[in-house]
Protein backbone atom coordinates (compact mmCIF):
# COMPACT_ATOMS: atom_id res chain seq x y z
CA UNK A 1 0.00 0.00 0.00
CA UNK A 2 0.89 3.21 -0.98
CA UNK A 3 2.50 5.71 2.38
CA UNK A 4 3.38 9.29 3.10
CA UNK A 5 6.75 9.79 4.91
CA UNK A 6 5.50 13.12 6.31
CA UNK A 7 2.99 14.43 8.59
CA UNK A 8 -0.04 17.06 7.23
CA UNK A 9 -2.05 19.48 9.44
CA UNK A 10 -3.54 23.00 8.93
CA UNK A 11 -2.33 25.93 11.10
CA UNK A 12 -4.18 29.04 11.37
CA UNK A 13 -5.59 28.04 8.30
CA UNK A 14 -2.31 27.51 6.21
CA UNK A 15 -0.96 24.32 5.28
CA UNK A 16 1.79 22.54 7.13
CA UNK A 17 3.77 19.69 5.99
CA UNK A 18 6.49 18.12 8.19
CA UNK A 19 8.77 15.14 8.13
CA UNK A 20 12.11 14.00 9.90
CA UNK A 21 13.40 14.60 12.82
CA UNK A 22 10.82 17.33 13.21
CA UNK A 23 7.96 15.55 13.67
CA UNK A 24 8.98 14.62 17.12
CA UNK A 25 9.31 18.36 18.30
CA UNK A 26 6.88 18.98 20.60
CA UNK A 27 3.56 21.03 19.23
CA UNK A 28 4.19 24.07 21.80
CA UNK A 29 8.16 23.80 21.05
CA UNK A 30 7.27 24.23 17.16
CA UNK A 31 4.75 27.40 17.57
CA UNK A 32 7.09 28.93 19.66
CA UNK A 33 10.55 27.82 18.13
CA UNK A 34 10.18 26.95 14.69
CA UNK A 35 6.91 29.36 13.69
CA UNK A 36 7.74 32.46 16.00
CA UNK A 37 4.13 31.95 17.30
CA UNK A 38 5.57 32.83 20.85
CA UNK A 39 1.95 33.62 22.01
CA UNK A 40 1.44 30.44 23.07
CA UNK A 41 3.42 29.77 26.49
CA UNK A 42 5.01 27.04 28.36
CA UNK A 43 5.27 26.84 31.91
CA UNK A 44 5.09 23.41 32.87
CA UNK A 45 5.15 21.19 30.36
CA UNK A 46 3.08 18.91 31.92
CA UNK A 47 -0.39 19.70 30.56
CA UNK A 48 -1.30 20.95 34.08
CA UNK A 49 -1.48 25.00 33.70
CA UNK A 50 -3.12 25.35 30.19
CA UNK A 51 -0.91 28.53 29.38
CA UNK A 52 -0.13 26.29 25.82
CA UNK A 53 -3.00 25.78 24.97
CA UNK A 54 -4.51 25.80 21.35
CA UNK A 55 -7.22 24.81 19.17
CA UNK A 56 -7.87 21.61 17.20
CA UNK A 57 -10.27 19.98 14.95
CA UNK A 58 -10.14 16.51 13.91
CA UNK A 59 -12.48 14.92 11.72
CA UNK A 60 -12.65 11.17 13.62
CA UNK A 61 -13.78 12.80 16.91
CA UNK A 62 -16.79 13.25 17.71
CA UNK A 63 -16.73 17.08 16.68
CA UNK A 64 -17.17 15.70 12.75
CA UNK A 65 -20.49 16.77 12.69
CA UNK A 66 -19.95 20.55 13.76
CA UNK A 67 -16.57 20.77 13.17
CA UNK A 68 -15.90 21.85 16.45
CA UNK A 69 -12.40 23.01 17.69
CA UNK A 70 -11.65 22.38 20.97
CA UNK A 71 -8.72 23.00 23.38
CA UNK A 72 -5.71 21.32 23.83
CA UNK A 73 -2.52 21.13 25.73
CA UNK A 74 0.10 21.16 22.94
CA UNK A 75 3.26 21.12 25.44
CA UNK A 76 2.60 17.42 26.00
CA UNK A 77 1.89 16.44 22.00
CA UNK A 78 4.44 15.68 19.33
CA UNK A 79 3.75 17.35 15.56
CA UNK A 80 3.39 13.65 14.48
CA UNK A 81 0.30 13.37 16.93
CA UNK A 82 -1.41 16.65 14.72
CA UNK A 83 -1.88 14.52 11.60
CA UNK A 84 -4.80 15.41 9.98
CA UNK A 85 -5.78 18.35 12.65
CA UNK A 86 -7.01 21.86 11.98
CA UNK A 87 -5.19 23.92 14.51
CA UNK A 88 -5.37 27.64 15.37
CA UNK A 89 -3.22 29.30 18.15
CA UNK A 90 -3.65 32.56 19.85
CA UNK A 91 -1.58 34.67 17.52
CA UNK A 92 -4.00 34.03 15.01
CA UNK A 93 -7.04 35.38 17.08
CA UNK A 94 -6.61 39.12 16.45
CA UNK A 95 -6.64 39.26 13.29
CA UNK A 96 -7.90 41.66 12.08
CA UNK A 97 -8.89 42.74 15.29
CA UNK A 98 -9.07 41.87 18.58
CA UNK A 99 -12.22 38.94 19.37
CA UNK A 100 -14.55 39.24 21.84
CA UNK A 101 -13.33 36.94 23.56
CA UNK A 102 -9.61 39.24 24.12
CA UNK A 103 -11.88 42.65 24.13
CA UNK A 104 -14.36 40.40 27.37
CA UNK A 105 -10.69 39.84 29.15
CA UNK A 106 -9.40 43.58 28.49
CA UNK A 107 -12.89 45.31 29.18
CA UNK A 108 -12.89 43.40 32.31
CA UNK A 109 -9.03 43.68 33.58
CA UNK A 110 -9.16 39.51 33.24
CA UNK A 111 -4.70 39.81 32.22
CA UNK A 112 -2.79 40.52 35.47
CA UNK A 113 1.03 39.28 34.75
CA UNK A 114 -0.28 38.10 31.51
CA UNK A 115 1.68 34.91 31.23
CA UNK A 116 -1.92 32.87 31.51
CA UNK A 117 -3.64 34.81 29.19
CA UNK A 118 -3.49 33.21 25.94
CA UNK A 119 -4.12 29.61 27.55
CA UNK A 120 -7.36 31.33 28.97
CA UNK A 121 -8.55 32.78 26.00
CA UNK A 122 -7.89 29.86 23.96
CA UNK A 123 -9.93 27.80 26.50
CA UNK A 124 -12.96 30.56 26.65
CA UNK A 125 -12.63 30.48 22.63
CA UNK A 126 -13.32 26.76 22.88
CA UNK A 127 -16.12 27.67 24.92
CA UNK A 128 -17.79 30.25 22.31
CA UNK A 129 -17.32 27.26 19.83
CA UNK A 130 -19.63 25.17 22.17
CA UNK A 131 -22.21 27.98 22.20
CA UNK A 132 -22.32 28.99 18.75
CA UNK A 133 -23.01 25.39 17.92
CA UNK A 134 -25.26 25.23 20.17
CA UNK A 135 -26.91 27.96 19.18
CA UNK A 136 -26.73 29.72 22.92
CA UNK A 137 -26.07 33.14 23.31
CA UNK A 138 -25.16 33.43 26.97
CA UNK A 139 -22.21 32.56 29.46
CA UNK A 140 -22.84 31.58 32.87
CA UNK A 141 -20.09 31.66 35.82
CA UNK A 142 -20.53 27.30 35.59
CA UNK A 143 -19.68 27.23 31.94
CA UNK A 144 -16.39 29.70 32.61
CA UNK A 145 -15.61 27.55 35.54
CA UNK A 146 -15.99 24.43 33.54
CA UNK A 147 -14.32 25.51 30.48
CA UNK A 148 -11.01 27.23 32.59
CA UNK A 149 -10.30 24.12 35.21
CA UNK A 150 -7.35 23.45 33.38
CA UNK A 151 -5.70 27.02 33.51
CA UNK A 152 -4.10 28.27 36.33
CA UNK A 153 -3.55 31.69 37.26
CA UNK A 154 -0.37 32.46 39.51
CA UNK A 155 -2.00 36.19 40.47
CA UNK A 156 -5.51 34.94 41.02
CA UNK A 157 -7.02 36.59 39.18
CA UNK A 158 -9.92 34.14 38.43
CA UNK A 159 -13.09 36.59 39.62
CA UNK A 160 -12.38 39.20 36.27
CA UNK A 161 -11.78 36.18 34.11
CA UNK A 162 -14.94 34.31 35.16
CA UNK A 163 -16.47 38.06 35.03
CA UNK A 164 -14.95 38.55 31.26
CA UNK A 165 -16.21 35.20 30.38
CA UNK A 166 -19.86 36.12 31.14
CA UNK A 167 -19.47 39.12 29.32
CA UNK A 168 -18.47 37.81 25.69
CA UNK A 169 -20.78 38.39 23.05
CA UNK A 170 -21.13 35.91 21.66
CA UNK A 171 -23.54 37.66 19.01
CA UNK A 172 -20.74 39.32 17.47
CA UNK A 173 -18.47 36.44 17.83
CA UNK A 174 -16.86 34.60 14.71
CA UNK A 175 -16.95 30.75 13.98
CA UNK A 176 -13.12 29.85 14.35
CA UNK A 177 -14.55 26.76 12.49
CA UNK A 178 -15.54 29.07 9.80
CA UNK A 179 -12.37 31.52 9.76
CA UNK A 180 -9.51 28.80 9.81
CA UNK A 181 -11.24 25.76 8.15
CA UNK A 182 -11.97 25.69 4.48
CA UNK A 183 -13.58 22.81 1.98
CA UNK A 184 -10.33 22.91 0.75
CA UNK A 185 -8.64 22.51 3.41
CA UNK A 186 -10.72 19.64 4.88
CA UNK A 187 -10.99 17.84 0.98
CA UNK A 188 -6.63 17.55 1.77
CA UNK A 189 -7.49 16.05 5.23
CA UNK A 190 -10.14 14.04 3.96
CA UNK A 191 -7.89 12.17 1.57
CA UNK A 192 -4.06 12.20 3.53
CA UNK A 193 -6.50 10.05 6.38
CA UNK A 194 -6.72 7.42 3.99
CA UNK A 195 -2.57 6.81 3.74
CA UNK A 196 -0.70 5.22 6.22
CA UNK A 197 2.70 7.35 7.48
CA UNK A 198 5.93 5.80 7.08
CA UNK A 199 7.98 8.31 8.81
CA UNK A 200 11.88 8.11 9.48
CA UNK A 201 14.41 10.37 10.72
CA UNK A 202 17.68 10.50 12.37
CA UNK A 203 16.14 10.13 16.08
CA UNK A 204 12.49 9.99 15.47
CA UNK A 205 10.42 7.47 14.01
CA UNK A 206 6.24 7.34 13.28
CA UNK A 207 4.70 5.10 12.14
CA UNK A 208 0.92 5.16 11.79
CA UNK A 209 -1.51 2.70 9.99
CA UNK A 210 -4.43 2.61 8.40
CA UNK A 211 -5.45 -1.44 9.43
CA UNK A 212 -5.24 -3.08 13.06
CA UNK A 213 -3.43 -5.89 10.90
CA UNK A 214 -0.79 -3.52 9.28
CA UNK A 215 -0.44 -2.37 13.21
CA UNK A 216 -0.12 -5.70 14.04
CA UNK A 217 2.50 -6.11 11.16
CA UNK A 218 4.72 -3.71 12.45
CA UNK A 219 4.67 -4.17 15.94
CA UNK A 220 5.63 -7.88 15.32
CA UNK A 221 8.95 -6.17 13.59
CA UNK A 222 9.31 -3.48 16.17
CA UNK A 223 9.57 -4.76 19.64
CA UNK A 224 11.32 -1.57 21.42
CA UNK A 225 8.51 0.78 20.17
CA UNK A 226 5.92 2.71 21.70
CA UNK A 227 1.88 3.01 21.34
CA UNK A 228 0.96 6.70 21.50
CA UNK A 229 -2.07 7.64 22.08
CA UNK A 230 -2.89 11.23 23.51
CA UNK A 231 1.16 11.01 24.97
CA UNK A 232 -0.58 12.81 28.09
CA UNK A 233 2.08 11.03 30.11
CA UNK A 234 4.38 9.85 28.11
CA UNK A 235 4.62 13.36 26.96
CA UNK A 236 5.74 14.43 30.35
CA UNK A 237 8.36 11.95 30.77
CA UNK A 238 9.73 12.83 27.19
CA UNK A 239 10.08 16.66 28.45
CA UNK A 240 11.97 16.02 31.71
CA UNK A 241 14.28 13.88 29.73
CA UNK A 242 13.27 10.35 31.44
CA UNK A 243 12.40 8.48 28.62
CA UNK A 244 12.34 9.82 24.89
CA UNK A 245 9.51 9.35 22.41
CA UNK A 246 12.04 8.22 19.57
CA UNK A 247 10.16 4.99 17.89
CA UNK A 248 6.42 5.44 17.69
CA UNK A 249 3.22 3.58 16.86
CA UNK A 250 0.06 5.53 16.44
CA UNK A 251 -3.61 4.62 15.72
CA UNK A 252 -5.00 7.62 14.98
CA UNK A 253 -5.67 6.65 11.41
CA UNK A 254 -8.00 3.55 11.93
CA UNK A 255 -11.59 4.59 11.97
CA UNK A 256 -12.87 2.01 13.59
CA UNK A 257 -11.03 2.57 17.04
CA UNK A 258 -13.02 5.97 17.41
CA UNK A 259 -16.07 4.04 17.71
CA UNK A 260 -18.61 3.71 21.07
CA UNK A 261 -21.38 1.53 20.85
CA UNK A 262 -24.03 -0.82 22.78
CA UNK A 263 -23.13 -4.63 21.36
CA UNK A 264 -26.15 -5.22 23.84
CA UNK A 265 -28.76 -3.73 25.98
CA UNK A 266 -26.15 -4.33 29.22
CA UNK A 267 -22.57 -3.91 27.12
CA UNK A 268 -20.92 -1.13 25.87
CA UNK A 269 -18.00 -1.55 23.73
CA UNK A 270 -14.93 1.75 24.03
CA UNK A 271 -12.41 1.69 20.58
CA UNK A 272 -8.89 2.40 21.86
CA UNK A 273 -8.86 5.45 20.44
CA UNK A 274 -12.03 7.15 21.97
CA UNK A 275 -11.40 10.20 23.66
CA UNK A 276 -12.92 11.03 27.47
CA UNK A 277 -14.74 13.97 26.32
CA UNK A 278 -16.14 11.78 23.56
CA UNK A 279 -17.06 9.21 25.98
CA UNK A 280 -18.48 11.14 28.66
CA UNK A 281 -20.76 12.88 25.59
CA UNK A 282 -21.87 9.08 24.77
CA UNK A 283 -22.50 8.00 28.44
CA UNK A 284 -24.27 11.55 29.37
CA UNK A 285 -27.60 10.07 29.68
CA UNK A 286 -26.58 6.35 30.06
CA UNK A 287 -24.30 6.14 32.79
CA UNK A 288 -24.56 9.62 34.06
CA UNK A 289 -22.70 9.09 37.40
CA UNK A 290 -19.83 8.16 35.34
CA UNK A 291 -20.13 11.25 32.81
CA UNK A 292 -20.27 12.75 36.15
CA UNK A 293 -17.39 11.24 37.59
CA UNK A 294 -15.31 12.01 34.42
CA UNK A 295 -16.05 15.90 34.98
CA UNK A 296 -13.53 15.57 37.78
CA UNK A 297 -11.01 13.61 36.05
CA UNK A 298 -8.61 16.01 34.18
CA UNK A 299 -8.65 19.31 32.52
CA UNK A 300 -10.69 19.75 28.93
CA UNK A 301 -7.53 20.19 27.62
CA UNK A 302 -6.54 17.02 28.41
CA UNK A 303 -10.09 14.95 28.11
CA UNK A 304 -9.85 16.43 24.59
CA UNK A 305 -6.86 14.19 23.98
CA UNK A 306 -6.50 11.40 26.39
CA UNK A 307 -8.26 8.31 25.99
CA UNK A 308 -10.08 5.86 27.97
CA UNK A 309 -7.71 2.78 26.75
CA UNK A 310 -4.66 4.95 27.40
CA UNK A 311 -6.03 5.51 31.50
CA UNK A 312 -6.13 1.67 31.66
CA UNK A 313 -3.12 0.79 29.40
CA UNK A 314 -1.03 2.75 31.52
CA UNK A 315 -1.66 0.92 34.60
CA UNK A 316 -1.27 3.41 37.28
CA UNK A 317 -2.85 2.16 41.09
CA UNK A 318 -4.34 5.73 40.84
CA UNK A 319 -5.99 5.77 37.59
CA UNK A 320 -9.20 7.68 37.80
CA UNK A 321 -11.51 5.22 35.26
CA UNK A 322 -10.23 1.79 36.62
CA UNK A 323 -12.16 1.27 40.05
CA UNK A 324 -15.58 1.84 37.63
CA UNK A 325 -13.92 -0.07 34.90
CA UNK A 326 -13.82 -2.71 37.52
CA UNK A 327 -17.36 -2.70 38.94
CA UNK A 328 -18.18 -3.17 35.39
CA UNK A 329 -17.43 -6.98 34.52
CA UNK A 330 -14.82 -4.97 31.64
CA UNK A 331 -12.79 -7.11 29.60
CA UNK A 332 -9.97 -5.94 27.29
CA UNK A 333 -10.32 -6.70 24.01
CA UNK A 334 -6.10 -7.54 22.64
CA UNK A 335 -5.57 -8.29 19.02
CA UNK A 336 -2.48 -10.45 18.41
CA UNK A 337 -0.58 -12.08 15.55
CA UNK A 338 -3.42 -13.71 13.91
CA UNK A 339 -5.62 -13.95 17.13
CA UNK A 340 -7.45 -11.60 19.82
CA UNK A 341 -8.44 -12.73 23.11
CA UNK A 342 -10.95 -11.02 25.62
CA UNK A 343 -9.05 -10.86 29.17
CA UNK A 344 -10.88 -9.47 32.18
CA UNK A 345 -9.67 -6.51 33.63
CA UNK A 346 -8.79 -8.29 36.91
CA UNK A 347 -6.34 -10.09 35.15
CA UNK A 348 -5.23 -7.79 33.25
CA UNK A 349 -3.47 -5.54 36.00
CA UNK A 350 -0.58 -8.23 37.37
CA UNK A 351 1.59 -5.49 39.31
CA UNK A 352 2.62 -2.09 39.33
CA UNK A 353 2.62 -0.96 36.12
CA UNK A 354 2.86 -3.91 34.44
CA UNK A 355 0.01 -5.39 32.20
CA UNK A 356 -1.02 -9.19 30.48
CA UNK A 357 -0.08 -7.52 27.36
CA UNK A 358 2.85 -8.98 24.85
CA UNK A 359 4.95 -6.32 22.84
CA UNK A 360 3.44 -8.14 19.73
CA UNK A 361 -0.42 -7.09 20.98
CA UNK A 362 -2.37 -4.44 21.68
CA UNK A 363 -5.66 -3.07 23.01
CA UNK A 364 -8.30 -2.31 20.76
CA UNK A 365 -11.25 -1.93 22.71
CA UNK A 366 -13.13 -2.26 26.31
CA UNK A 367 -16.28 -3.83 27.15
CA UNK A 368 -18.13 -3.36 29.72
CA UNK A 369 -21.73 -3.02 31.65
CA UNK A 370 -24.09 -0.91 31.39
CA UNK A 371 -26.19 -0.85 34.78
CA UNK A 372 -29.35 -0.73 34.75
CA UNK A 373 -31.96 1.56 36.72
CA UNK A 374 -32.50 -0.58 39.78
CA UNK A 375 -28.58 -0.82 40.57
CA UNK A 376 -27.08 1.54 43.19
CA UNK A 377 -23.59 3.17 41.90
CA UNK A 378 -21.78 5.90 43.01
CA UNK A 379 -17.88 6.80 42.40
CA UNK A 380 -15.49 8.84 44.20
CA UNK A 381 -12.01 10.44 43.73
CA UNK A 382 -10.33 11.95 46.89
CA UNK A 383 -7.54 14.36 45.83
CA UNK A 384 -5.80 17.75 46.86
CA UNK A 385 -7.81 19.77 44.36
CA UNK A 386 -11.36 18.96 43.39
CA UNK A 387 -10.09 19.42 39.63
CA UNK A 388 -7.08 18.47 37.45
CA UNK A 389 -5.56 16.37 40.64
CA UNK A 390 -3.76 13.22 41.00
CA UNK A 391 -5.91 11.08 43.26
CA UNK A 392 -5.03 9.80 46.44
CA UNK A 393 -7.87 7.31 46.83
CA UNK A 394 -10.37 6.24 43.84
CA UNK A 395 -13.57 3.79 44.93
CA UNK A 396 -16.26 2.94 43.00
CA UNK A 397 -19.51 0.51 44.54
CA UNK A 398 -21.89 -1.34 42.44
CA UNK A 399 -24.86 -2.86 43.94
CA UNK A 400 -27.70 -4.68 42.88
CA UNK A 401 -30.37 -4.43 45.67
CA UNK A 402 -32.37 -8.04 46.58
CA UNK A 403 -35.72 -5.91 47.61
CA UNK A 404 -36.75 -2.64 47.20
CA UNK A 405 -36.10 -1.49 51.04
CA UNK A 406 -32.38 -1.84 50.19
CA UNK A 407 -32.12 -4.30 53.04
CA UNK A 408 -30.37 -6.91 51.56
CA UNK A 409 -27.96 -7.35 48.85
CA UNK A 410 -27.90 -9.73 46.07
CA UNK A 411 -24.78 -8.60 44.36
CA UNK A 412 -21.90 -6.17 45.11
CA UNK A 413 -18.95 -5.28 43.48
CA UNK A 414 -16.48 -3.06 45.46
CA UNK A 415 -12.98 -1.34 43.61
CA UNK A 416 -10.14 0.68 45.09
CA UNK A 417 -7.47 2.76 43.47
CA UNK A 418 -4.79 3.97 45.38
CA UNK A 419 -4.37 1.16 48.27
CA UNK A 420 -2.12 -1.55 46.48
CA UNK A 421 0.12 -1.83 43.91
CA UNK A 422 -2.75 -2.36 41.05
CA UNK A 423 -6.54 -1.11 41.85
CA UNK A 424 -8.22 -3.66 43.56
CA UNK A 425 -11.14 -5.18 43.37
CA UNK A 426 -12.48 -5.97 47.17
CA UNK A 427 -13.77 -10.11 46.71
CA UNK A 428 -13.73 -10.92 50.19
CA UNK A 429 -15.05 -7.65 51.42
CA UNK A 430 -17.96 -8.09 48.74
CA UNK A 431 -18.53 -11.42 50.32
CA UNK A 432 -18.83 -10.69 53.62
CA UNK A 433 -22.18 -8.49 52.28
CA UNK A 434 -23.58 -10.53 50.21
CA UNK A 435 -27.17 -12.28 50.78
CA UNK A 436 -26.56 -10.56 54.18
CA UNK A 437 -29.29 -8.06 55.57
CA UNK A 438 -27.33 -5.11 56.40
CA UNK A 439 -26.96 -3.42 59.94
CA UNK A 440 -24.24 -1.38 61.72
CA UNK A 441 -22.96 -4.86 63.04
CA UNK A 442 -23.03 -6.14 59.18
CA UNK A 443 -21.49 -2.71 58.02
CA UNK A 444 -18.59 -2.78 60.67
CA UNK A 445 -17.87 -6.63 60.12
CA UNK A 446 -17.32 -5.79 56.07
CA UNK A 447 -14.76 -2.52 57.45
CA UNK A 448 -12.60 -5.18 59.10
CA UNK A 449 -12.72 -7.38 55.87
CA UNK A 450 -12.15 -4.17 53.78
CA UNK A 451 -9.16 -3.03 55.86
CA UNK A 452 -7.30 -6.25 55.90
CA UNK A 453 -8.10 -6.54 52.01
CA UNK A 454 -5.90 -3.07 51.21
CA UNK A 455 -2.39 -2.18 51.40
CA UNK A 456 -1.87 1.24 51.41
CA UNK A 457 1.72 3.26 51.04
CA UNK A 458 2.80 6.52 52.36
CA UNK A 459 3.91 8.88 49.25
CA UNK A 460 3.90 12.52 48.64
CA UNK A 461 0.34 12.82 48.03
CA UNK A 462 -1.52 10.68 51.10
CA UNK A 463 0.02 8.48 54.10
CA UNK A 464 -1.06 4.74 54.79
CA UNK A 465 -3.16 5.68 57.59
CA UNK A 466 -5.03 8.59 55.58
CA UNK A 467 -6.10 5.75 52.89
CA UNK A 468 -7.03 3.51 55.22
CA UNK A 469 -9.13 6.43 57.19
CA UNK A 470 -10.29 7.62 53.44
CA UNK A 471 -11.35 4.28 52.28
CA UNK A 472 -13.53 3.65 55.17
CA UNK A 473 -15.21 6.62 55.13
CA UNK A 474 -16.25 6.41 51.46
CA UNK A 475 -17.55 3.07 52.11
CA UNK A 476 -19.60 4.28 54.80
CA UNK A 477 -20.98 7.23 53.03
CA UNK A 478 -21.67 4.81 49.59
CA UNK A 479 -24.34 2.98 52.53
CA UNK A 480 -25.25 6.33 53.95
CA UNK A 481 -26.25 7.82 50.39
CA UNK A 482 -28.29 3.98 49.97
CA UNK A 483 -30.26 5.09 52.97
CA UNK A 484 -29.06 2.35 54.75
CA UNK A 485 -28.60 2.88 58.56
Amino acid sequence: MKTRNYILFYLNGERHQISGDQAGVMLSDYLRYHKNLTGTKIVCAEGDCGACSVLRFFPYQSGKKKNIFLPINSCVTTIAQMDGSHLVSVDALANPDHTPVQKAMMNCHGSQCGFCTPGFVMALTGLVEKKLCQKQTEITSCDAKNATTGNLCRCTGYQPIIDAAKNISISESESVAKRFSSAASQKDVAAHLKIPIALTGEKFSFYAPVKIKDALGYLNKNKSLRIIAAATDLGVVHNKRKSRLNQTLSLHLVPELYEIEKTSKTRLSVGARVTLSDLRLYVKDLIPEFAKFLDLFASPQIKNLATLVGNVANASPIADTPPFLLTMNTEVEIHGPGKKRFVKLESFFLDYRKINLSSKEMIVALHFDIPNKNESLALYKISQRKDLDISAVNFAARVSWADKEKTKIKDIKIAVGGVAATTLRLYKTEKSLTNEKLDQARLEKALEQLHAEITPLSDLRATSTFRHVVTENLFNKFFREQGVK
